[in-house]
């Protein structure tokens, strides 16, 4: 009985302890957002930037945004890969 008791106890922690890792990750993402959009008016906005550097700072993003992604394609998957690999064999 002890042991049913002690395993609920331990779901209700991880449920918990999931649920605050993605309030915290939706608060940082929201946080990330508004100040990428501060940053982005004030950039914009700024005497002598001008539609020049606009372009500039837009074709460079652009650049930025396909090399992330491109390096970012296999590595979430290569991960969850190796890590239930790991949890089969119990290492």
């Amino acid at each position: 009985m002890k042991s049913n008791v002690t395993e609920e106890k331990t779901k209700k922690v991880k449920k918990e302890t999931f649920m605050q890792g993605v309030v915290t990750i939706m608060f940082s993402q929201i946080a990330i957002k508004v100040l990428g959009l501060i940053y982005t008016l004030y950039l914009t906005n700024r005497e002598g930037f001008g539609d020049a550097g606009n372009a500039i700072y837009a074709s460079g993003y652009q650049i930025y945004a396909l090399l992330l992604t491109i390096s970012s394609i296999g590595v979430p998957n290569a991960i969850s890969k190796l890590v239930s690999e790991r949890l089969a064999l119990r290492r």
